[in-house]
C-alpha cells in the first residue's frame, strides 16, 4: 500500500542523488579555479542596495539589561491586479547592542579554514589586524548612528609602540607580531595601540534603563597571546599619552593609509566581511579563533598592485547597509542557511536532500576548505562575502550544523532585503483555470499567508513546502475566492518604515530603478551528470529531519482548522499523528468533525473558512 506521506524508496533514492550530484557539480566548478573570486569582495560598496540602513533619531528600547532594540516593519504586497487582498506588515526586531564583548583569540596552529594567504596572491596575512580594526571603525559609525550610544574611548590596555625609524622586535621577545604602520603622527600610532592591544584597548558602549552598560556588537576582547609590537615612524616625535579616541571617518583613514603602506586592499574587505560577522559569534555564544598574523617586517612598495581602496566617505550609505545587515544576526544566519534551500524539494523529502548533500561534503573529496567555501560562493554568489567572513570567524561550522539537521528559521525580510530565495513562501501563484478541481498545498499556503488571517500571519517556520495538493472544495473560502480571481498572487517587498523618536516614522522605500528579483539558486547538474559516483553510506530511510518539517508545515497549515475527510491517511500518519494538543484523540467514524477536543475553535472559523474538516 502507498503511504500517504513517506516517498517511496525509489524516490528517496532520486533525491539524495540529486542532492549528493549538485553539490558534487558545484565542487567540480568551484575547484577549476583556485582564485577566490574579486567580485565577491568588490561588491561590498555596492551588494544589496534594497536594504534599509539607521536613519537618524531612531527610537532605541533600552528597557532590557543584556541588549537594545530598534524596530521597524517590512510592507508587503500581495496582489498584482484587480483585488481585495490588503498589503500587509511584519515587524522586525534588531538587537544593537550586548552585554559583553566578544572574544578573540589567536592561535599559532589555526584550523586550515583560517588560512587565506594564497587567495591574496602574497604570503602575508594582514587580514586578522584587519579584522581588530574593522571591529572599532564598525563601532565608531554605530555610535554615530543610535541615539545615546557613545563614541569609542580608549582604556589603558595599549599594544607596545617602537617608534624608532624601521620595524624591530624586541630582543627579550621572539613570540611577538610587528605590525609596521609606516609614517603616522602621534593620534594615529595611539589608535593603533588601542587596536591590537590585549584584553580590550577600546570601548564603545550605551547604557541601558536598568544602569548597565552595553557594548557595541563588533565590541571586542583580544585574549593574551602573541604581543602585537608596533612598529611606526611616528611624526612629531613628541608622544602624548592621552590622545581623543578617533573619530569613524578618522580611523577609516589611518586603516587606509595601512592598506596603501601594504598594497592589500583585498584583504581589508576579507577583513571587512568578517567583522561583520561579529554579531553572529556573539549570538551563538562562540569565541571567534584567528591565526596569529603573518606578516613582512618591513612593507615593499615594489609589491604594491593597483587596487581601488573605497574610503567609505562617498559610500557611506552602502557601509550603513551592511551594518544594519551585521545588526541582524538572525537574518544574517538565515542568508547563510539559504544556500541548502533548494526550491521544488518538499518537505518529506528535504531530509533526503539533505542527507545526499552533507554525504557529499563530509566526503574526502570535499576536505578542503579553501574549495569549500569557493563551492558555498558557487551556489549564490550574491551572498558570497558572507560565506567569506563565516570562514574567516568560524561561523560556518554551527551553520553547517544547523544545515545538516535541516533545523534554520527562515527570515523573509532579510530574504527580500537581499533578493535571496530563503522559502517556498516567497513564490508567485500561478492563475488557477477557472474549472480548477485542485491547488498544490504550496499554493494554498501561499494564500493562506497572504490573506494574513490571524492564525496564519506567521509564515512557515521552515523554507521547504508541502508535498501534493488540496481539492479547491476542500480549501478555505479566502484561498478558494483568491485562487480563481483575475490578479496575481505573491509575496513582494514593497518598503521598511523605521519607528523613530517623537513617534516619527521614516520610510525607506524599495527603489523603484532596482526592482528586487529573487535569484535563481545554480548547481544542478546537467542531465544530473550521472557519471559521478554516489556514495550511499550515509542513506538513512528514518529520516528524522522530513519527519520534523513536514509535521511544522501541517501544523501551519492545518493544525488551527483541521484536516479534510480526503487527507485522512495524512492525519493519520505518525509523522503527523502527534500534531495535536494532549487532548487530542483518534479519528473515528466517517464524521465531518474536528480532529480532537478543539471543537470551539474550530466552529468560530467554520462559517469563513473551510467545511469538510475532520
Amino acid at each position: 500500500m502507498e503511504d500517504a506521506v513517506r516517498p517511496s524508496k525509489e524516490a528517496f533514492n532520486a533525491m539524495y542523488e540529486r542532492g549528493y550530484r549538485t553539490w558534487a557539480a558545484l565542487w567540480e566548478i568551484a575547484a577549476a579555479d583556485n582564485h577566490l573570486p574579486q567580485d565577491h569582495l568588490t561588491s561590498l560598496c555596492s551588494v544589496f542596495p534594497n536594504h534599509p540602513y539607521f536613519p537618524e533619531s531612531l527610537t532605541v528600547d533600552k528597557s532590557f539589561s543584556n541588549t537594545v532594540t530598534v524596530r521597524g516593519r517590512t510592507t508587503w504586497t500581495t496582489t498584482r491586479g484587480p483585488c481585495d487582498l490588503s498589503p500587509f506588515q511584519e515587524e522586525v526586531v534588531i538587537h544593537v547592542a550586548s552585554s559583553c564583548p566578544t572574544t578573540i583569540v589567536f592561535v599559532s596552529d589555526p584550523h586550515p579554514t583560517m588560512m587565506f594567504p594564497n587567495y591574496f596572491g602574497r604570503e602575508s596575512n594582514h587580514v586578522p589586524v584587519l579584522v581588530l580594526a574593522w571591529a572599532y571603525i564598525l563601532s565608531a559609525r554605530w555610535a554615530e548612528l543610535i541615539p545615546r550610544a557613545s563614541t569609542p574611548d580608549y582604556s589603558s590596555h595599549q599594544a607596545r609602540l617602537n617608534a624608532g625609524s624601521g620595524p624591530k622586535r624586541p630582543e627579550d621577545d621572539y613570540d611577538s607580531v610587528v605590525v609596521d604602520v609606516g609614517d603616522v603622527d602621534d593620534a594615529a600610532a595611539r589608535w593603533w595601540t588601542a587596536i591590537l592591544a590585549a584584553d580590550g584597548g577600546w570601548d564603545a558602549s550605551i547604557r541601558s534603563s536598568t544602569g548597565v552598560l552595553l557594548c557595541s556588537p563588533w565590541s571586542i576582547r583580544a585574549q593574551p597571546g602573541p604581543t602585537f609590537v608596533i612598529s611606526a615612524n611616528v611624526q612629531p616625535r613628541s608622544y602624548v599619552a592621552n590622545h581623543r579616541p578617533a573619530s569613524f571617518g578618522t580611523a577609516v583613514r589611518y586603516l587606509s593609509g595601512y592598506c596603501h603602506l601594504h598594497s592589500i586592499a583585498e584583504q581589508s574587505r576579507a577583513a571587512l566581511a568578517a567583522a561583520l560577522l561579529i554579531p553572529v559569534a556573539k549570538f551563538d555564544n562562540k569565541r571567534i579563533e584567528l591565526p596569529v598574523p603573518r606578516l613582512p617586517r618591513k612593507a615593499t612598495r615594489e609589491q604594491e598592485r593597483t587596487q581601488a581602496l573605497p574610503s567609505w566617505d562617498g559610500e557611506l550609505r552602502q557601509l550603513d547597509r551592511l551594518l544594519t545587515l551585521s545588526c541582524n544576526s538572525r537574518g544574517v544566519k538565515a542568508l547563510l542557511n539559504s544556500i541548502f534551500f533548494e526550491p521544488d524539494v518538499a518537505c518529506n523529502v528535504c531530509g533526503a536532500w539533505l542527507q545526499g548533500s552533507f554525504a557529499f561534503l563530509d566526503s574526502d573529496k570535499a576536505r578542503d576548505p579553501h574549495v569549500l567555501l569557493r563551492t558555498f560562493m558557487k551556489r549564490d554568489p550574491d551572498l558570497g562575502f558572507l560565506w567569506l567572513g563565516a570562514f574567516i570567524t568560524g561561523a560556518e561550522a554551527r551553520c553547517l550544523q544547523e544545515a545538516r539537521m535541516g533545523w534554520w528559521k527562515v527570515d523573509l525580510s532579510a530574504a527580500a532585503w537581499t533578493g535571496t530565495h530563503a522559502s517556498f513562501i516567497q513564490e508567485f501563484i500561478p492563475k488557477a483555470p477557472p474549472n480548477a478541481r485542485e491547488i498544490s498545498r504550496a499554493d494554498e499556503c501561499r494564500l493562506m499567508y497572504l490573506s494574513h488571517e490571524p492564525d496564519h500571519a506567521v509564515p512557515p517556520l521552515f523554507p521547504f513546502a508541502p508535498f501534493g495538493s488540496t481539492a479547491m472544495e476542500d480549501t478555505d473560502l479566502d484561498v478558494r475566492r483568491h485562487a480563481r480571481c483575475s490578479a496575481a498572487h505573491g509575496l513582494e517587498y514593497s518598503g521598511f518604515t523605521w519607528d523613530c523618536q517623537g513617534g516619527k516614522k521614516v520610510e525607506q522605500e524599495r527603489n523603484g530603478a532596482l526592482a528586487i528579483t529573487i535569484r535563481a539558486k545554480p548547481g544542478q547538474p546537467p542531465s544530473w551528470n550521472n557519471s559521478v559516483a554516489v556514495d550511499y553510506d550515509s542513506l538513512d530511510f528514518e529520516d528524522e529531519v522530513s519527519e520534523m518539517v513536514t509535521r511544522n508545515v501541517f501544523t501551519w497549515l492545518r493544525g488551527e482548522d483541521g484536516f479534510a475527510v480526503a487527507e485522512r491517511a495524512i492525519r493519520e500518519h505518525e509523522w503527523v499523528e502527534n500534531l495535536e494538543s494532549d487532548d487530542d484523540s483518534p479519528i473515528e467514524g466517517d464524521v465531518r468533525s474536528t480532529a480532537g477536543g478543539n471543537l470551539g475553535g474550530w466552529l468560530l472559523g467554520l462559517s469563513t473558512r473551510r467545511s469538510n474538516s475532520l
